[in-house]
């Protein structure tokens, strides 16, 4: 009996101090535009990349920090993407997404 207690503990701890630190993530392909846009309120304003999850859909404007891309006006580029979500106590002037390249599917000059 304390081995299979010894055991169902060792689980548990080891399932502790391998978890992720990120509350949750998701795998995406996004398009990302070859221009970007003013955004920002305020003092506080900069560009943005645009990106779209469809080819037919409109740009959408975004602040979310990537991580892994080296992005270059002229050119639209496919990308995969893990987007990171952070616990909730994150500091309030940090964003809560980020995304991580994966992998740069397609890049091309626009047209």
């Amino acid at each position: 009996m304390r081995l299979v207690a010894f055991a169902l503990i060792a689980v548990s701890l080891a399932g502790c101090a391998t978890a992720p630190p990120d509350h949750g993530s998701r795998s995406r392909l996004l398009y990302v535009a070859g221009s970007k846009v003013p955004c920002g309120t305020g003092t506080m304003k900069t560009e943005c990349l645009q990106f779209r999850e469809q080819p037919t859909e409109p740009w959408q404007a975004t602040s979310v920090p990537v991580e892994g891309f080296d992005w270059k006006s002229g050119n639209e580029y496919l990308l995969k993407i893990t987007e990171v979500h952070s616990p909730g106590d994150a500091p309030q002037d940090a964003s809560r997404v980020r995304w991580h390249v994966d992998k740069v599917v397609e890049q091309h000059p626009v047209q």
